[in-house]
């Protein structure tokens, strides 16, 4: 009887994992910034939204079914300076990981995990404005980058200025993650073989220094 509860909690589990978790952003940035972003989480039953800057009654939402909760801008928050973390003594530098890591097969492996992530967030963007920074190349490859991503059938009108810098965007990005799927895929990344290298060495390593 109690295999049967426990399976039975197992697949709830894994089958909230792969619920879609949305995600969304909307609004301007120029030289102030007014956004909005959320997520969701199955069909808005539960959702959480954040203002930037916070208006003045309220800086989050968050619903949990018919609950609905913000939290007001907090008034009395303290202005003082966290006290910064002792700094630690820098250690050798690992370079048998670093070559491991430079391995061209390793980068492949990177390259098409990004993409399977890339793929699973069913990124949709529509965007408008112009852009520029104080690199003209800089700005050359944010367009050579934002020309790949416009061939996935996105609507990102951006276009990069050259004679000044500032940033005048406008528009919504939103997407979805699984965070079931995106475990799955980490799983399977981490332990192939050149990957399995870099991690597995940074552990020799550290027990070596102890």
């Amino acid at each position: 009887m109690i295999a049967y509860i426990l399976l039975t909690i197992l697949v709830i589990l894994i089958t909230l994992l792969f619920i879609p978790l949305q995600f969304y952003a909307r609004g301007r940035i120029t030289a102030d910034i007014h956004l909005e972003w959320g997520l969701m989480w199955a069909g808005g039953l539960v959702s959480v939204r954040w203002n930037l800057p916070a208006s003045a009654d309220e800086e989050s939402v968050m619903r949990l079914g018919p609950w609905v909760t913000s939290r007001p801008t907090g008034a009395n928050k303290s202005t003082e300076a966290a006290p910064k973390p002792p700094k630690k003594p820098r250690g050798r530098t690992n370079w048998q990981a670093a070559r491991a890591f430079l391995d061209k097969q390793a980068w492949k492996e990177v390259l098409a995990f990004l993409a399977r992530l890339w793929r699973s967030m069913r990124l949709r963007c529509d965007l408008e404005g112009d852009y520029s920074t104080d690199d003209p190349a800089l700005t050359a490859y944010i367009a050579a980058l934002i020309t790949l991503i416009n061939q996935n059938g996105q609507k990102c009108h951006l276009h990069p200025r050259f004679a000044d810098i500032g940033v005048n965007l406008n528009g919504t990005i939103q997407g979805q993650l699984r965070p079931g799927l995106i475990i799955w895929d980490t799983g399977r990344f981490i332990i192939k073989r050149p990957i399995r290298k870099i991690w597995w060495t940074l552990l020799r390593e550290g027990k070596k220094q102890r």
